[in-house]
């Protein structure tokens, strides 16, 4: 596939994610998850999302940025959870000190002297006594220059939620909230945040790989993080998907552009072939709009989806 057959706006909706590529989820090649960023970027993707928390996922970003040639692309990284191997293992430390550190690392590790976005990685494991400290260093790391706007990484706890009402965060990145089976966000945060102007970034657009490679796994003996909603949710649409004949991660992705809202998607390939896959699918475009009433008519925005 080249560039100029690429006819969704690659440039414009998609972000590179890369937890998979870090090692998270399971061993990688580092030199296949370097190539895979830069085809991205060779393929028009023009936005890269990081995290210390994503195993080595910061070395691989920075090692593609330096051989990379062509114009550079927005980079976003976190603060507030620290560098693991593990998906399921997390360490936090949302001091000021602990925060300005893992910042500065992250500059150093991906080679740059600031990131577009610094995102407040997994609000619900920040103590509500911390949060206008917290929220006042981000503030400050802000003005101080590493970052050119400040997001909000992960699904916000309650308390949180009178805080996203200002001008703090330019951008919120929610997980499982909105997908082909879960649309959660879909008549809350979505037109909220955008009708404020915020960017609103759709992460997990398979639901940690429940519409992918692992919804055979995942349905039979779902792991403990997996809401059982969800699992019930992604069997109708796997049904759906094969009454129309077409794989469930292909009409999965497809199911996110069909969306009224121009959401950014994160998309979370972990080799060469992933990637080229996920590129594939969204550029055959929108699904038909039977097909896609026939899913929002499956789908129940009431359940929550995250536990």
């Amino acid at each position: 596939m080249t560039k100029q057959e690429m006819t969704f706006s690659i440039k414009n909706r998609l972000v590179l994610g890369t937890a998979g590529l870090g090692g998270v989820w399971g061993r990688v090649e580092a030199e296949a998850s370097v190539e895979t960023i830069l085809i991205a970027l060779d393929q028009g993707i023009s936005a890269i999302d990081t995290a210390p928390a994503y195993g080595d996922a910061e070395e691989m970003v920075g090692s593609a940025l330096k051989q990379w040639t062509g114009e550079k692309p927005l980079i976003s990284t976190k603060v507030g959870r620290l560098k693991s191997h593990l998906a399921t293992e997390a360490y936090y430390d949302y001091s000021p000190e602990g925060m300005k550190k893992s910042l500065e690392n992250s500059l150093q590790t991906l080679g740059v002297s600031a990131v577009d976005i610094l995102f407040l990685h997994d609000p619900s494991a920040i103590p509500e006594a911390e949060i206008e400290r917290i929220l006042q260093q981000m503030q400050d790391l802000k003005n101080e220059g590493y970052t050119g706007k400040l997001g909000l990484g992960g699904n916000a706890p309650a308390f949180l939620e009178p805080y996203l009402e200002d001008q703090l965060f330019d951008v919120v990145m929610e997980y499982n909230k909105l997908n082909a089976c879960c649309i959660d966000a879909l008549g809350t945060t979505v037109p909220f945040y955008i009708e404020s102007g915020k960017e609103y970034y759709a992460a997990s657009p398979l639901n940690m790989g429940l519409l992918g490679c692992n919804f055979s796994g995942f349905t039979a003996s779902p792991p403990d993080w997996l809401n059982l909603d969800s699992v019930e949710q992604a069997k109708k649409i796997n049904e759906i998907a094969q009454e129309y004949n077409i794989p469930l991660p292909i009409l999965a992705h497809r199911f996110l552009i069909s969306l009224p809202y121009p959401v950014k998607i994160v998309i979370g390939a972990a080799n060469p072939q992933q990637l080229t896959d996920t590129l594939s699918a969204f550029n055959t475009g929108a699904l038909p709009p039977e097909l896609y009433f026939n899913i929002l008519q499956a789908l129940s925005s009431k359940h929550k989806c995250i536990k």
